[in-house]
């Protein structure tokens, strides 16, 4: 009874996201993202809870989905249900679906462009005419698969001007057309291709498969695929489209000027595609980096070129990440109720950390409860999370403070409290979550060198990579990354041989904190110690960059390598954060704009980032007497 009546709403939904959203696959999908959740979840629709929600949310991510694949059935999950009660005729029905809960912190990729070379790596290997002609549309043109596959011969426009591009007329997505360009060069395949095979019909698509039926979409995603094996490049339909938008972006095409070639309504959508080429940040950079280390003695000049990588050969230097969160004897003494609700939590948020990180992250996180909650049990017994009271947190902030712990590590046990506080209300384990008490924080100031020591540093270093030392490879290689490219730590252990392109001096960051990738770049002795370096370990192309004796780099052992290259070096204290924190400042003390910084540092938004880097004096001063030079100009100019 109860699996006929879900099919009806299933039904019902369908029929409904079709009405709502004609000539998309919307109802597709979510219709078939409701039957797997009733696959899940075997009892009536009418009845499901968040905490069934939940469950299907965790058992979604255990399987190893996407973070994206699981956070569309969550919203689809939460239409339907919103359908439900419009249905139902009670629109004040609570959702059991909330998309920041269930839907999770998702990474922000940068574009998955192809960089040159491959470029011409998949091409050399492309014979066939109207291959060459269908991935000219994606590479050169900037066409979606579904356009390549719906292109008429009508819709090729070639202009009486031999010297301008050919126009195709393109319907897009949401059924919006546009005009897409296609230069000469890019268009001769195509051309080639209507030689061989003539349309018999204008109006009809111009690629056919072998059969000589229109080809599909899956067709063309088998044709790349296929050339994506013999050339060893891992290309897809949508990485070519990428690559147009990074060429667009280096010839300084305007965002808004690009969007209506690629045919976003959005312009959020144009900087997801051009956002690992902003030249502007890149010249500031250079430019920052040149005034900051003007007068240092740079190492002779070599030639640096991308890693020479096998992209079938087998990594040997991987960081090896737990599967699934084991929990087996956490705190076995402790009651059940609050052992397993600390449990259920981690495991709730194992599968939204960097793989890479997970295991730190719950280490950390249940430490911290750890600690919350011995010095709790200590003081009385517990019945329930219930019992728990604004006033038994307050305690335990001042007895923290009152030892010396420092303001922010209090701030940290907060916030993993509280967020498991509010995962148990979610789920009906507690009913009202006490207040949070506040935790001044002092200013944060930079921790950043001394111009002189940052020369010390330098001059040392760059010796060092003169007298290319092998044994000296791995400390070189990690404080070029860490002080010219600004990484965190946790992302320089974590870069993989084809993170790198030291030829264009730039280095891909993926799933940094907060689980985004940006796009940083080195200075060119950076570049050359790091490919002299690689030089030395081995580079596949999932090999991660730094190792040592066959093994992955881990954070004490960068910790103290770092600092024990500013001792040789006649500096003390030095260390990973503080590398971030002298390079963050030598950049906007030298030009960098800060919103520039901004992005190269990672952060979300300009507070942060001035956190990590303040203006000297003598800068501010500079900065104002420009800005009153100009304001002066300009007023004796208008009189």
């Amino acid at each position: 009874m109860e699996a006929r009546e879900n099919a009806k709403w299933v039904q019902r939904f369908e029929a409904y996201l079709k009405r709502r959203f004609p000539g998309r696959s919307t109802a597709k999908h979510y219709a078939s993202d409701l039957r797997i959740f009733i696959e899940y979840h075997s009892g009536p629709l009418t009845k499901v809870a968040v905490q069934d929600v939940d469950a299907f949310v965790d058992e979604q991510r255990a399987r190893g989905l996407a973070l994206a694949t699981v956070k569309r059935r969550a919203a689809a999950l939460k239409t339907f249900f919103d359908f439900l009660a419009e249905e139902m005729g009670e629109p004040d029905w609570p959702n059991p679906v909330s998309v920041r809960r269930h839907g999770g912190r998702q990474p922000r990729y940068l574009p998955r462009d192809l960089a040159d070379d491959e470029v011409e790596r998949l091409l050399e290997v492309v014979e066939n005419w109207r291959d060459r002609a269908m991935i000219g549309l994606m590479l050169y043109a900037g066409l979606r698969v579904s356009e390549v596959a719906g292109l008429c011969g009508v819709d090729i426009i070639e202009p009486q001007d031999r010297d301008a591009p050919i126009r195709l007329r393109v319907m897009g997505k949401w059924r919006k057309e546009r005009v897409a360009y296609l230069y000469r060069e890019g268009y001769q395949p195509l051309a080639t291709y209507l030689e061989e095979q003539p349309l018999v019909n204008p109006d009809g698509p111009v690629f056919r498969n072998r059969f000589g039926e229109p080809i599909t979409i899956g067709g063309i995603q088998e044709r790349i695929q296929h050339y994506a094996q013999r050339s060893g490049v891992a290309v897809t339909c949508h990485r070519l489209r990428h690559t147009y938008g990074r060429w667009m972006a280096e010839g300084e095409v305007p965002v808004l000027t690009l969007a209506r070639l690629l045919g976003h309504n959005s312009l959020q959508s144009t900087q997801r595609y051009i956002a690992g080429a902003d030249l502007q940040v890149r010249r500031s950079y250079e430019v920052a980096m040149e005034r900051s280390f003007s007068a240092q003695a740079q190492p002779a000049a070599a030639e640096t070129s991308r890693p020479a990588t096998d992209t079938f050969g087998s990594p040997t230097v991987m960081r090896e990440t737990p599967l699934a969160f084991e929990d087996n004897d956490w705190m076995v003494e402790w009651p059940s109720w609050l052992r397993r609700g600390c449990l259920d939590w981690a495991k709730h948020r194992w599968y939204q950390w960097k793989p890479s990180r997970r295991q730190h992250h719950v280490d950390t996180r249940l430490g911290e409860l750890r600690r919350f909650w011995c010095w709790q049990l200590d003081r009385r017994s517990w019945r329930s999370w219930d019992d728990l009271s604004a006033a038994d947190v307050a305690a335990f902030v001042e007895a923290q403070l009152a030892r010396g712990l420092a303001p922010r590590t209090v701030v940290s046990y907060l916030d993993t409290l509280y967020s498991v506080l509010h995962y148990l209300a979610g789920q009906g384990r507690l009913i009202k979550i006490p207040p949070r008490p506040t935790v001044a924080l002092p200013d944060p100031l930079p921790r950043h060198l001394k111009a002189q020591e940052v020369l010390a540093l330098e001059t040392y270093v760059a010796g060092l990579a003169q007298e290319a030392r092998d044994h000296d490879g791995l400390d070189i290689a990690l404080y070029y990354l860490l002080g010219h490219g600004g990484l965190r730590i946790s992302e320089v252990l974590d870069l993989q041989v084809k993170d790198l392109d030291l030829a264009a001096h730039q280095v891909r960051v993926r799933e940094g904190k907060g689980r985004r990738d940006r796009m940083v770049f080195l200075t060119e002795k950076a570049a050359q110690a790091v490919a002299c370096y690689l030089e030395t370990v081995p580079h596949t192309a999932e090999d991660l960059v730094l190792s040592q004796g066959g093994q992955p780099l881990d954070y004490q052992q960068a910790w103290r390598r770092i600092r024990r290259l500013g001792e040789k070096a006649g500096v003390q204290e030095v260390h990973p954060q503080r590398l971030r924190h002298t390079y963050a400042t030598l950049l906007l003390n030298n030009g960098m704009s800060i919103e520039g910084l901004r992005k190269l540092m990672g952060h979300d938004n300009l507070s942060t980032t001035l956190i990590y880097a303040r203006l000297a004096d003598k800068t501010i001063e500079r900065q104002y007497q420009a800005a009153m030079e100009r304001a002066t100009t300009c007023q004796v100019n208008s009189m």
